[in-house]
């Protein structure tokens, strides 16, 4: 099982119309099932009845199933994160609704024409329609996914924006070669046609700023757009735009990395820092963002990128770099099979000032550790964690 839950795309605005929806059509679909929402047969895009604006707009809100529901909610927020955090408010809600029209406009008359039975529902087509956008607009930009075996949680993993597009679009398009009209995969391809000239249009009519990380700039591999900009700037020119596209980047993605971490979501927090950390002069995390970051590495099971941050925190704030280097010789042994790097970190603790709790598990790592080079354990000087 897989759920898509956060981005690490530069949010500018808060995500309202996103939320809104979500709640809107989760309200609609309880009701739906609950019998208090009258006639819900009646929100549904019904085909051979002629043209029926009203359901343009009604059957979108409206789903078959809980799994339908939440399926689509779930792409709704991380897209909607992209699309409504580049774009604001009310420009994301035209986008969105406006691709839902027009895709069940188009359904429709095109039913009509063929003499189609029956009718569609839900907001997988408008969404096909953000997922479009997101690509052209973020192409390279990450959606951090969770993932179960059976019902026990195993990790997650980042996927790019453009990669996540082509997988379940291209797959939509196999399925429509092979089935025809019989599949909703029309439907979702139909959104997906409708999102992505419109991102275009609006991208070249400056709407919104993706900072040279477009589907365009990428594809030049002008990430950026700094290559344009050293073709006609002199070098002096040059540094400045840089070191004013530095201060850019450091600034939102401070804010960025904090709304992150209050909103208890470290996966992407740390992904943030790993991209501008070496920005410009340099992103430097306080005490407590290390803190808070690591711990969600280490719920997470993300051993090995949490050892750099936890000797970064040693170093810098000596009066905890004891706890800490006992807590990463303990994963080097347990989690990274470095029995080395752990016996280096032990002999650089003041073993008088432990504790007798503290003192134990040091001597029952060292122990494992020698035991692991006794048995052969193989460890590359790599120096790096």
């Amino acid at each position: 099982m897989f759920i898509p839950y956060s981005t690490d795309a530069p949010v500018y605005h808060l995500p309202v119309a996103t939320v809104g929806l979500i709640v809107v059509n989760t309200l609609v679909f309880l009701g739906a099932t609950s019998g208090s929402l009258p006639h819900p047969e009646l929100w549904v895009l019904p085909y051979g009845e002629g043209l029926t604006p009203a359901q343009w707009l009604t059957s979108m809100f409206m789903h078959a199933s809980f799994d339908h529901l939440l399926g689509n909610m779930l792409f709704l927020w991380v897209f909607g994160l992209v699309i409504e955090g580049k774009i604001g408010w009310y420009r994301f809600l035209g986008c969105y609704l406006g691709i839902g029209i027009a895709q069940s406009m188009g359904e429709q008359s095109l039913q009509l024409l063929l003499g189609g039975e029956g009718g569609s529902l839900g907001a997988s087509s408008a969404i096909y329609g953000l997922m479009a956008m997101a690509a052209v607009w973020a192409p390279k930009n990450d959606i951090i996914v969770l993932y179960w075996l059976l019902i026990i949680y195993a990790g997650s993993f980042e996927i790019s924006i453009m990669t996540v597009a082509l997988l379940y679009i291209g797959f939509d398009v196999l399925l429509m070669f092979f089935l025809g009209f019989n599949s909703s995969s029309w439907l979702h391809v139909g959104g997906a046609l409708l999102g992505a000239p419109l991102a275009i249009v609006m991208l070249k009519r400056g709407v919104v700023d993706c900072e040279g990380w477009d589907i365009f700039h990428v594809l030049r591999d002008d990430k950026g757009g700094l290559e344009e900009k050293r073709r006609r700037e002199d070098p002096e020119e040059l540094e400045k735009l840089q070191k004013k596209r530095d201060t850019k980047i450091l600034d939102e993605g401070k804010t960025q990395l904090e709304k992150f971490i209050i909103s208890g979501n470290y996966l992407p927090a740390y992904a943030l820092y790993q991209k501008i950390k070496d920005v410009g002069p340099g992103l430097v995390l306080s005490r407590s963002q290390l803190l808070k970051i690591i711990a969600g590495l280490h719920q997470a099971k993300r051993w090995r990128e949490s050892c750099p941050l936890m000797a970064e925190l040693a170093d810098r704030f000596p009066d905890q770099s004891q706890e800490i280097k006992v807590k990463l010789a303990q994963i080097c042994v347990v989690e990274l099979q470095k029995p080395g790097r752990a016996l280096d970190l032990l002999k650089t603790l003041d073993l008088h000032a432990l504790s007798p709790k503290v003192l134990s598990l040091v001597k029952k790592i060292a122990q494992r550790a020698k035991q692991m080079q006794a048995e052969g354990v193989v460890e590359l000087d790599d120096d790096e964690w």
